[in-house]
């Protein structure tokens, strides 16, 4: 489950991971950032053009070497979970012998 920081302080907890969701959540366009402990930051891709208020939660997390700050409302993803959301949205059918293939078999020598 992700959660939430406001620019407030406030966290919730977030289950529905769909872009409409991400886009509810932090108000607009989604950015994907990584934070120093490798989780997922979902912020407002035009919140400094908005002139949204610095997440100073979300910005403490983020700046690990970077002069920069975050600003709106984010989501937050555990490296687990944005595995998990990875999987979900991209599943993978590895038990496919030709899952990686595009076009026909036959193409690539295989006359199965």
């Amino acid at each position: 489950m992700a959660t939430i920081v406001r620019t407030t302080g406030e966290t919730l907890s977030l289950s529905d991971l769909s872009l409409a969701s991400l886009q509810l959540a932090v108000g607009g366009y989604i950015e994907a950032v990584t934070t120093h402990d490798n989780c997922t930051m979902y912020i407002n891709e035009e919140g400094k053009r908005q002139g949204l208020p610095v997440n100073r939660a979300a910005t403490s997390r983020y700046r690990h070497g970077r002069y920069d700050s975050i600003v709106g409302d984010v989501v937050v993803l555990t490296a687990e979970e944005t595995c998990a959301e990875q999987e979900q949205l991209f599943p993978l059918d590895l038990d496919e012998e030709d899952a990686f293939l595009p076009g026909n078999p036959a193409e690539y020598g295989d006359s199965t």
